[in-house]
């Protein structure tokens, strides 16, 4: 937009005077007469503290489950095409535990306190980008900026407009190593985006995964060059949670780097049916949906028994996922549990090398059945009162769904390492 030599005389002729308000000498002032206020805003919207997790089942996706790197642009594309609402909040939109996004909008003006004039302003769209890698220690941001409109004098050229991530740290480098980039407005107009990327050396961290944690934050500001005028600031526009690890063979690659905010869920259906595998495992798909919606039809039977695992909305942030455990000796003491309740039910013998005692929730997690009941407590019988199921099933469907769409298809692809958080959903 033009503005005519007469309204930028206007303009200039109230900034001079504006800038040449000062306070009586006895008293400095809280604030100059004259600054950058956001007078139009959307995004950076504060989750609410009861909010749903967000999970590949929110609603549940099969077909567009993405565990690889996508395209910024893409992403981009698909953040503010279907997921625009998610992706407004402070948290983003996260397509899963790799790639997520944060979108908003700001109007900010140059203008002189308890009065109507407008010096300059600029408007724009932005877009923040996240991608982490599985299989390196490396997580890439990219910002842009979309109808920059800018208006008014000179200083909506020249005064400068720094950009910044928070995370970097002592087992977090940045590149650039500041994590913030400063340029003029009218040089953000002519190049709208900017690029960072936080890396973590590999095998280094806390415990034997290596693990860092890191709180990743979006902050803008314009600064002016004369400290007569109030810059504009605005720090926590966005929060995430990145997760370097160097877990080794159990996520299947060695190093990798996750949004460790978003849960996923193991859909065995969509897993299995994308192998052209379903029928190969339908008795296991049939154990989990009787646990998870016919309790009554499994073991051990009691009253008010309710296994935990698939997400519901309605819990809000109360949700009960299962988490994964690594330690091989209480793997295989929830699967002596679990044999007590196939022995119960079916009799001594009853598995065969053709017959496996199947269990939900799985053997691998906390949730199993002497990890998740009184027993771990020192009970024995704690089985009897366990939040589970086992039954007999064949063993190659047993097999199967365990190892290669659970360990191979979900737990490594999706770097699930000890006490993280999982959804079960069977979507028939």
């Amino acid at each position: 937009m033009n503005i005519g030599l007469k309204q930028i005389t206007v303009l200039a002729t109230a900034l001079v005077a504006a800038l040449a308000i000062t306070a009586p000498a006895t008293a400095a002032p809280n604030r100059h007469e004259v600054g950058w206020v956001v007078t139009e805003s959307a995004g950076s919207t504060p989750v609410a503290p009861n909010t749903p997790p967000q999970t590949n089942s929110n609603p549940p996706r099969t077909g567009t489950i993405s565990t690889l790197a996508t395209p910024a642009d893409d992403l981009k594309q698909l953040c503010r095409s279907q997921h625009a609402q998610a992706a407004s909040t402070q948290q983003g939109w996260m397509a899963d535990r790799f790639n997520r996004c944060w979108i908003g909008h700001r109007k900010v003006e140059l203008k002189c306190k308890d009065c109507s004039i407008v010096i300059a302003s600029v408007e724009f769209d932005y877009t923040l980008v996240g991608i982490a890698q599985n299989g390196t220690r490396q997580v890439d941001f990219t910002l842009t900026f979309d109808n920059w409109e800018p208006l008014g004098g000179q200083e909506r050229e020249t005064t400068p407009m720094r950009v910044s991530l928070s995370g970097c740290g002592s087992f977090v480098s940045c590149n650039p190593t500041t994590g913030e980039f400063t340029q003029p407005l009218g040089s953000w107009a002519a190049a709208p985006f900017w690029q960072a990327t936080m890396t973590s050396v590999n095998n280094t961290g806390i415990g034997p995964q290596y693990l860092v944690n890191s709180t990743v934050n979006l902050s803008m500001a314009i600064t002016p060059l004369t400290h007569n005028i109030d810059p504009w600031v605005e720090n926590n526009m966005t929060t995430g949670q990145v997760r370097f690890d160097s877990a080794g063979a159990v996520a299947g690659k060695h190093n990798g780097t996750v949004f460790s905010d978003f849960i996923p869920t193991w859909d065995l259906v969509a897993i299995a049916r994308a192998d052209n595998n379903e029928d190969g495992v339908r008795e296991s798909i049939q154990h989990i949906d009787d646990a998870l919606h016919h309790v009554e039809r499994t073991f051990p039977s009691f009253v008010g028994k309710s296994p935990p695992g698939e997400y519901n909305p309605s819990l809000g942030a109360n949700q009960r996922p299962l988490h994964r455990i690594l330690d091989s000796n209480a793997i295989d003491q929830n699967r002596d549990y679990a044999g007590k309740v196939c022995k119960d039910v079916w009799g001594d013998g009853a598995a065969t090398p053709n017959l496996n005692c199947d269990e939900y929730p799985m053997a691998s997690t906390k949730e199993g059945a002497y990890t998740g009941s009184s027993a771990s407590d020192g009970n024995p019988d704690g089985w009897r009162t366990w939040h589970g199921s086992a039954r007999l099933i064949g063993e190659v469907d047993n097999q199967d769904s365990g190892r290669k769409y659970l360990n191979n298809g979900f737990y490594q692809p999706n770097r699930i390492l000890d006490n993280d958080a999982f959804f079960v959903a069977i979507n028939r």
